[in-house]
């Protein structure tokens, strides 16, 4: 019988020394990567729009920055070398237009998450995180009624017992402190994890009661950054499955203790049933919605998936923007001196200072959206996948299958949206009428301040963070006279991982002897 020429060529392939079949596979390959790269930098459907050839070639550069937490800082340098379209990888792009908002995340059909950048739930329920199409639908108009004006109102005993409780720890913390100085990033943190927790989960964990210390809130930090990275591996098949068994054994011990937990203070909320009439909660309106059919309502195991996730997300978000807050009103004494006269001529006294009354301080309300406009808690791009046929955004057609996003902290830094955008100018969101606001800020466009999002899939509780950070900064400013500890000139330079990482911010408290 003859042999085939091709088997004998590979016969004789494969009985060559393995030094010769590992260098001819090594050149295969590298032949491999030099085609691909120069197809996606140059030929690719892509390649018309700007942007560093080596990111447009791999995923390796964006990924490198991922891990180290400052890709929100290189893609702010990469717009303002590019411009405000921004190619950064072989299948995406991202953007700083602000008339995009709306066809990105509005515009019908509504564009669904880019799955790379979703953590799947341990628990195989689906968070309004995660969720799509009828799925994310049915469980957010579930949630939905928890996050109402009408719930907020029935929920404020709540925001401000625990505001009174983080006054009240501070000034033992002062006491104790042989200078006054107190990290008071640690007690906001304190602070919104009791309230997100008694919230969320029905009770809370106590850490603003006597001297309590803990480290859920670093532990609820660690989830998300594992999150991160892992989202960032799923880019790299199949090495992601080796790294991603690496990370979860990791991991694993921390994961499931948060799981345990949030399982464990959902049942016994869910035993409680209806509180209405004695308190409201954002279980409130679910009590007798259960249904495990995943047809109409939630199921028991979505309702744990999103209890982590609002807890998660609450009490990042919340204590990174009022020590931001807090940090850049100390760096401008002036600023300070704005706002702390607004609160002390409001209110002669600190009951007076509820969820309801801190709704008509404009000064206040300028200095919140101008410390979430210039340190967003999230400087993270929202990316979304596009259809196969591909879709018109900002005028320009973006071929099937790109993904594209708008990062938060870019969009609202950019020298060509703001005047003196890295400078902070609570003024800039006051009405034009105002005797303190400023012609220049005529300049700012607006439009790009969407800090929560928009469309079906916007942030669902910005009204509660709104008000957890208006009574909190508040009663802080009305009841201290605060300093900072030292310069700590870089103290925005942050590590962000879906969020920006908890970072000290020691400050001096001195209790205001003018109230009563």
């Amino acid at each position: 019988m003859t042999t085939s020429p091709v088997l004998t060529d590979i016969s004789a392939f494969l009985n060559r020394p393995k030094i010769e079949i590992a260098g001819f596979c090594a050149a295969a390959y590298a032949l491999y990567y030099a085609t691909t790269a120069i197809y996606l930098v140059f030929f690719h459907p892509l390649s018309k729009f700007p942007g560093p050839k080596t990111w447009a070639a791999s995923r390796i550069p964006w990924a490198r920055h991922v891990v180290k937490g400052d890709l929100w800082e290189v893609l702010s340098k990469l717009h303002e070398q590019y411009g405000p379209v921004v190619r950064i990888g072989p299948d995406e792009i991202t953007t700083i237009s602000p008339t995009a908002w709306k066809d990105i995340y509005v515009s019908n059909p509504v564009l669904p998450k880019d799955p790379n950048s979703q953590t799947p739930p341990l628990n195989g329920a689906h968070s309004l995180f995660t969720a799509a199409g009828d799925t994310h639908k049915r469980i957010r108009n579930t949630l939905v009624n928890g996050f109402s004006d009408k719930a907020l109102r029935e929920q404020a005993p709540i925001i401000e017992d625990y505001a009174v409780q983080l006054v009240s720890r501070l000034q033992r913390e002062a006491a104790k402190s042989t200078d006054g100085a107190v990290d008071i990033q640690k007690f906001y943190g304190y602070a919104t994890f009791d309230m997100v927790t008694d919230l969320s989960l029905g009770e809370s964990f106590h850490g603003l009661e006597g001297d309590n210390e803990h480290s859920w809130i670093l532990g609820f930090f660690f989830h998300a950054k594992f999150g991160t990275i892992r989202n960032c591996l799923s880019r790299f098949s199949p090495l992601d499955i080796l790294l991603g068994l690496i990370l979860l054994s990791v991991t694993r011990k921390n994961r499931l203790k948060n799981w345990a937990t949030v399982t464990e203070k959902i049942d016994r909320r869910l035993a409680k049933g209806d509180t209405s009439g004695v308190r409201s909660d954002f279980l409130t309106p679910v009590i007798g919605k259960l249904d495990e059919g995943g047809v109409k309502g939630i199921t028991r195991k979505e309702l744990t998936t999103n209890g982590l996730a609002f807890v998660i997300a609450d009490c990042q978000l919340t204590t990174v923007a009022l020590s931001a807050s807090t940090y850049l009103l100390l760096r401008d004494p002036a600023k300070m001196k704005q706002l702390v006269e607004e609160l002390r001529g409001a209110f002669q006294s600190d009951d007076q200072i509820t969820v309801q009354s801190t709704q008509g301080l404009v000064y206040l309300e300028a200095v919140i959206n101008e410390s979430l406009r210039l340190h967003h808690p999230t400087p993270i791009s929202l990316p979304r996948l596009l259809p196969p046929a591909g879709r018109v955004i900002d005028g320009d057609f973006i071929p099937g299958n790109s993904v594209v996003g708008i990062n938060l902290q870019n969009i609202q830094n950019s020298p060509s949206l703001w005047h003196e955008p890295r400078v902070f100018h609570p003024e800039r969101f006051l009405a034009a009428s105002d005797p303190r606001y400023n012609a220049v800020f005529e300049k700012d466009v607006k439009a790009a301040f969407v800090p929560f999002s928009t469309g079906p899939r916007n942030c669902l509780g910005w009204k509660v963070f709104m008000a957890q950070a208006r009574v909190i900064l508040a009663k802080v400013l009305w009841n201290f006279e605060v300093e900072m500890v030292g310069a700590q000139e870089d103290w925005l330079e942050q590590k962000a991982y879906l969020v920006f990482e908890p970072k000290p911010l020691p400050v001096r408290l001195e209790k205001y002897r003018g109230g009563k």
